[in-house]
């Protein structure tokens, strides 16, 4: 899901780099929420992606999507990742809602997309979804104390809402200032 860089996200992005941290910093055009990361794919394969995408995400309808929060993967202590974090707001109960558990959103989302492409060799993540905009790898532990303050920050902040109406199949090109992202395919909800 791609994100409009707000002025919020952009101040706190500033403040990211203004920490002194060594960071690789996401592009604001290049932010993003991955569903599913999918590694290393053969061109002949995309199609058939789509094919299974758009099965999965059959039931799910446009939502709202609200970006609050920041944290660390894996942890504040030891920073490899900044996030923004991003949850559903829904008007009313969605697919992975049953009598006996309601399943997150966006966690159900992943999660049949995940199901749909294990036949095509994708394999399950051993970790539980967690939906994030990742804003900044970090290369080291410099000036660690003032990106925690950061982050520490803008924990409860309310970053932007927009509306999410397709899923964007993306292909990634590893650079030296980090990856690059160019859209593949657009899915419609």
């Amino acid at each position: 899901m791609d994100v409009e860089p707000t002025d919020k996200i952009h101040e706190f992005m500033d403040e990211l780099e203004r920490s002194g941290a060594p960071l690789n910093m996401v592009q604001s055009n290049q932010l993003h929420m991955t569903v599913k990361f999918l590694g290393d794919v053969d061109e002949e394969k995309v199609e058939r992606i789509v094919e299974k995408a758009e099965f999965a995400l059959e039931d799910f309808q446009p939502f709202t999507l609200d970006l609050k929060g920041t944290g660390a993967f894996p942890h504040l202590g030891y920073i490899k990742v900044v996030w923004i974090g991003s949850e559903a707001r829904l008007e009313a109960p969605h697919a992975g809602t049953t009598e006996a558990e309601d399943i997150p959103f966006l966690t159900d989302m992943a999660h049949r997309v995940e199901e749909e492409l294990v036949p095509l060799g994708f394999e399950r993540d051993d970790r539980e979804f967690s939906p994030h905009i990742t804003v900044a790898r970090v290369k080291g532990g410099k000036n660690k104390e003032k990106l925690v303050d950061v982050i520490e920050s803008y924990e409860n902040e309310h970053f932007a809402s927009f509306e999410v109406t397709e899923l964007t199949l993306k292909k990634s090109i590893l650079k030296k200032s980090g990856p690059e992202y160019h859209d593949l395919k657009k899915i419609p909800l």
